[in-house]
C-alpha cells in the first residue's frame, strides 16, 4: 500500500497572486480579490473534509478488489427470478389478496355521552365492503373449491390479454349481479374467477375457447355458459332462475337442459 501524494497545491490567501486578467474590465464574470479568498476558503474546507486515501497501487491487488466488490454488487439484476409465483399479476402479488377500498366517514359525537372526551369527531371505519363478490382462484384450490363445496357457483373464465375490454365488464357486471341478489336479502352463489392466461390446464378442461365465458353450475354440474355480454340485471335473473326458482328470462329461451359434469383437474398438473 501507498499513500497517494497530495494533487493539490497549498492554498495562499494573499493577493499576490493575483494578477490583473487580459481581457475587459468590465466583463461580469470577474472576481474580485474578497470574492476569491471567499472561494479559496469554502474550497479549503471542502478538501479538509475529504483528507488522503490510500490508493491500492499494485494491479493484481487492485484487480482483486474490482472482483470483490462486483461479486458484492452486481451490476447486472436477474429480471427473470424463478421464485416468481406464476399467478402474480405482474407485480409478485395477486390483486385479489387485498381488501377493497375502506371508507371512513366522521361522526360527530355527542357532548353528553363524551363529556370527558376531548375530540369532538368520533372515526367510524365502513369496512364491510372488504368482501368480494368475486374470488380468484388457481389450478392448486380448484378441487377444494369446486367439489368439497356443492353450494350453487359461477365461475367467470378470462383472459387479461384477449377482449381486455369485455373481459373488464363481464367482470364488473357479474359483480353488480351479486348486490342485486344480496340487496334481496338473499345469499348469492359463490363466484370465482379463473385467469386462462395463467391456468391452462383447468381452462382446457373446463372447455373454454372465447374470453370471457360465465359457467353456471349446481351440485357439480354444468347448468348453462353465458358467452355473450350481459347486463348485471339479466346476469341476476339467470341467477334467481337456476338458484331460486324464479321464471325463466328472455335470455334464456331457447337452450335445452343439457348439463355436463364440473371436470376435475389435479392440482400435480403443470403448466
Amino acid at each position: 500500500m501507498k499513500k497517494r501524494e497530495s494533487r493539490f497545491k497549498p492554498f495562499n490567501d494573499s493577493d499576490e497572486e493575483d494578477e490583473p486578467c487580459l481581457g475587459d474590465k468590465d466583463d461580469p464574470y470577474l472576481m474580485g480579490s474578497e470574492e476569491r479568498r471567499e472561494w479559496r476558503n469554502k474550497i479549503r474546507q471542502v478538501l479538509d473534509t475529504n483528507p488522503d486515501v490510500e490508493e491500492e497501487l499494485d494491479p493484481i491487488e487492485r484487480t482483486k478488489k474490482v472482483q470483490q466488490l462486483l461479486a458484492n454488487y452486481p451490476l447486472v439484476v436477474e429480471e427473470d427470478d424463478p421464485e416468481w409465483p406464476d399467478d402474480a399479476d405482474g407485480r409478485g402479488f395477486k390483486l385479489d389478496q387485498f381488501f377493497d377500498k375502506i371508507t371512513i366517514k366522521n361522526n360527530t359525537a355527542r357532548k353528553d355521552d363524551n363529556d370527558n372526551d376531548d375530540s369532538d369527531n368520533e372515526i367510524v371505519w365502513q369496512d364491510d365492503n372488504y368482501i368480494r363478490p368475486i374470488k380468484d382462484v388457481v389450478t392448486a384450490e380448484w378441487e377444494e373449491t369446486v367439489f368439497k363445496d356443492i353450494s350453487p357457483l359461477i365461475i367467470l373464465v378470462h383472459n387479461r390479454y384477449k377482449r381486455p375490454k369485455e373481459n373488464e365488464k363481464i367482470r364488473n357486471e357479474l359483480e353488480k349481479a351479486v348486490h342485486i341478489i344480496w340487496n334481496c336479502k338473499l345469499p348469492s352463489p359463490r363466484c370465482i374467477a379463473v385467469d386462462a392466461v395463467t391456468e391452462h390446464d383447468l381452462v382446457s378442461a373446463l372447455k373454454v375457447s372465447v374470453f370471457p365465458e360465465i359457467i353456471f353450475t349446481k351440485a357439480g354440474k354444468i347448468l348453462y355458459r353465458e358467452k355473450a355480454i350481459r347486463s348485471g340485471d339479466e346476469l341476476s335473473k339467470v341467477m334467481a332462475f337456476f338458484y331460486y326458482g324464479a321464471a325463466r328470462p328472455p335470455c334464456l329461451n331457447g337452450i335445452g337442459d343439457r348439463q355436463e359434469p364440473i371436470p376435475y383437474v389435479s392440482a400435480n398438473v403443470q403448466p
